[in-house]
């Protein structure tokens, strides 16, 4: 897996205090928070009159932008740099008794019945399960590797049982196989002849050597899903914000807007320095659309939402000065000239505050620059 930047967190607040305020500032890959000053009622004094041009409040001579106060769902959300990719590679050890004769190309998609690698020009082909080939399959076994063999061969078109149990339709159906492929019909199944590997596969790279012996390679191949994926490492402090299950959006670098996504992995693992992380796999929707055969993304975690609040750009806020920590926001009139009202603030997400006080939603507030 390659290691994406551990990101800080966007903390949701619930009471702003003192005189400055936290401002999130949505970064190169992650989502941070910056603490600005907030002028004091003097300072915001200067603003409480003056004239506006379109889009602009001027006060004094100071330009300032206008914000506005919005009603809707306010979402505190993690932002994680990732990778995009087929997930992290899995070794296929050699197993199969001979000299290795012919290698697939890195990249090389390889489906069911189809060769992962040849000994002594005999394919041994793919077939789909998580139970290793770990001895050969006979008439009389039985056992999940048999399942396996058996639902794999009635994929194929084959008459047979799709149960754990070698009887004489499972026979039958391996020697008409074994005749199909131009194989020795023997009815036993060995690692000579199949691998299971979990699914359809993408050969990530080639490890094994042609005219090397497959059996006691420790791999042959390393090989990934299909299927695309981001994956990103977190501190162990964050990973209950992305658990295998939880539901997420991934924005591809370069290739548009956000698609639906869900962890399906989460390991600990161990960074440079020492310290506890955990790599994340996400697999996500990408419908019609084209995306490269690699790059860099983002996993974004949504931790918390304040549904149907009013709220204004965090910079409007304003001390007043009364030495309690209180909020005030400057609310224009018709006229150009600003009106102070004191507000209460809350929840704090994505660079706005949730508001209560004498405000409605659509008025428009002063934004100091």
């Amino acid at each position: 897996m390659t290691r994406g930047t551990t990101p800080r967190r966007t903390r949701p607040a619930r009471v702003v205090v003192a005189a400055t305020c936290l401002v999130a500032v949505l970064g190169a890959g992650a989502a941070t928070w910056a603490l600005l000053d907030l002028p004091t009622s003097s300072q915001a004094a200067e603003t409480d009159t003056g004239s506006t041009t379109t889009g602009t409040a001027t006060t004094t001579g100071t330009p300032t932008s206008i914000g506005t106060v919005t009603k809707g769902d306010l979402v505190a959300s993690t932002t994680i740099a990732g990778t995009l990719g087929y997930g992290t590679p899995v070794a296929l050890p050699g197993a199969a008794a001979g000299t290795i004769t012919w290698l697939p190309k890195p990249g090389q998609v390889v489906h069911r019945d189809e060769p992962l690698y040849a000994v002594d020009e005999r394919p041994v082909r793919a077939m789909h399960g998580t139970t290793p080939l770990w001895r050969p399959l006979v008439t009389g076994t039985t056992g999940a590797d048999v399942q396996q063999l058996n639902e794999n061969l009635a994929a194929l078109g084959y008459d047979v049982a799709q149960d754990d149990a070698f009887g004489r339709r499972t026979l039958a159906a391996v020697r008409r196989w074994q005749a199909d492929r131009g194989l020795p019909v023997t009815g036993r199944i060995t690692a000579d002849q199949i691998a299971f590997v979990d699914g359809d596969v993408r050969v990530a790279a080639v490890t094994g050597q042609l005219g090397r012996p497959a059996q006691g390679e420790t791999e042959v191949l390393q090989i990934t899903s299909t299927e695309r994926v981001v994956t990103a490492t977190v501190a162990q402090r964050d990973a209950e914000q992305v658990a295998v299950g939880t539901t997420v959006e991934v924005v591809v670098n370069g290739a548009g807007g956000a698609l639906p996504g869900e962890v399906v992995d989460a390991v600990p693992t161990e960074s440079d320095d020492g310290s506890q992380d955990v790599a994340v796999t996400v697999a996500f929707d990408a419908g019609d659309r084209t995306l490269p055969s690699a790059g860099s993304a983002q996993v974004i975690a949504r931790s918390e939402t304040e549904h149907d609040v009013l709220s204004v750009p965090v910079s409007a806020l304003v001390v007043t000065g009364d030495g309690d920590g209180h909020y005030a926001v400057d609310v224009l009139r018709g006229s150009g000239e600003t009106r102070r009202v004191r507000v209460e603030v809350g929840f704090v997400a994505d660079g706005r505050a949730q508001v209560t006080g004498d405000v409605h939603e659509g008025d428009e507030v002063v934004v100091p620059s």
